[in-house]
């Protein structure tokens, strides 16, 4: 059956493009009839009942008639018309085409059992710990946009992210886009964009083309996926200040140098405490296994930092702003350290790659992160044990009030 489905005049008024979708036994093709109209036509789209130019009082002939619905559609061999035809028929197979310009919805799976957990969790925290619930809203939403910045950055590299996921653990819900899947699962704390090919020697499963990894994209394409998703926490601790600026009766260009000025300060402070732990680490230590000791730094628990996001939340929308942009730059800020499995450590290894080819001139030259697989174990180590030791410290001051 041929049918039309869309009209696209073209500029000028020479000609207008109908396009026509055929379905037949052979699957569905799309041919893109242009037809040519009178010269007094205007920008006037050609009907299917418009006589030729040249045409006289009489009937057209059988061939001048637009095709029926019986009709099959061109194939593609057949020759365009000669220059005193009336249409040319371009046909082409666009199955494909039209799948990757229309990406469906496909593989939707919702879990009832795991939603309905989910869904008693939080109802249970909210009813016992709301600060922990605006704790998790606020760290989901920053970390889900750093993940986004990924996604896109990605995807603009020639990369094909095959998972897009809020939380870890069981899926409740999720669907596939095209060949990436997102969805939510039970777990809400944090998020990941899965890439394939993060490593020269890394296996691809079924299905996953190695055009579409990470390791085929550029150097420099490699390098803005990575630095995507600080810079994204980066530019929301911006828009936050920036409002909260605003609130505080600033103008707007004050309010830019503010925002700036507040970013700077968290980052300057967030690097100074960290050079402040490494440089002490062991009075630190003696610290936490002496409760008399007073640590040299003090960095924020969990528990600290859930009741200072309630706090925030009750003081109001320039209390929430200005936290809420802490959190982020702090999150953005030590995702750039240089440390595996953090986004710096990998934007130094596509750096460095980039750099040693180009002095070489041998394009093969590869950093085996395999051997940062021991450092990366450090790194989780030291941030757990980091948050554990905030929290001691916590629990002790309680204690002691």
């Amino acid at each position: 059956m041929l049918r039309p489905f869309g009209l696209t005049p073209q500029c000028g008024g020479l000609k207008s493009y109908v396009v026509m979708r055929a379905e037949s036994e052979r699957g569905t093709w799309v041919a893109n009839v242009a037809i040519k109209q009178p010269a007094d036509a205007g920008d006037r789209p050609a009907d299917a009942s418009d006589k030729p130019a040249d045409a006289s009082d009489k009937p057209a002939d059988a061939s001048d008639k637009p095709a029926d619905a019986g009709d099959k559609p061109a194939d593609a061999g057949d020759k365009p018309a000669d220059a005193s035809g009336e249409t040319v028929v371009d046909v082409t197979d666009t199955a494909a085409t039209l799948d990757a310009a229309t990406p469906r919805v496909t593989d939707m799976r919702i879990s009832p059992v795991w939603g309905s957990i989910t869904a008693l969790s939080i109802a249970l925290l909210w009813l016992t710990a709301p600060s922990a619930l605006w704790l998790l809203a606020f760290i989901g939403v920053i970390v889900l946009c750093h993940e986004a910045g990924h996604l896109i950055a990605a995807r603009r590299a020639g990369m094909e992210p095959t998972e897009f996921f809020w939380g870890f653990g069981p899926e409740i819900v999720g669907f596939n886009v095209g060949r990436c899947r997102y969805g939510v699962k039970a777990i809400f704390l944090g998020g990941y964009v899965k890439l394939h090919g993060m490593t020269p020697s890394s296996v691809l499963p079924d299905g996953v083309e190695e055009a579409g990894t990470y390791r085929a994209a550029s150097h420099g394409g490699r390098l803005a996926t990575i630095l995507a998703g600080p810079f994204v926490n980066l530019a929301m601790a911006i828009v936050s200040f920036f409002f909260l600026a605003l609130l505080q009766g600033r103008g707007l260009l004050a309010s830019v140098g503010a925002s700036f000025e507040w970013l700077w300060l968290v980052i300057s402070l967030t690097g100074v405490a960290l050079w402040d732990l490494v440089a002490q680490i062991s009075p630190y230590l003696g610290a936490v296994f002496d409760s008399s000791v007073e640590p040299p730094v003090r960095f924020m628990s969990p528990v600290a930092q859930a009741t200072q996001t309630g706090a925030a939340v009750d003081a109001g929308l320039a209390a929430s702003l200005q936290w809420f942009g802490i959190l982020s730059a702090a999150i953005g800020i030590v995702n750039l350290l240089p440390l595996p499995p953090l986004d710096g450590a990998h934007a130094l290894v596509a750096a460095w790659e980039r750099i040693t080819q180009a002095v070489t001139r041998d394009s093969s030259k590869t950093v085996d992160v395999r051997r940062l697989e021991p450092l990366a174990y450090v790194t989780i180590a030291f941030l757990v044990m980091l948050s554990l030791t905030a929290l001691l410290f916590d629990v002790r001051d309680l204690i002691a009030a």
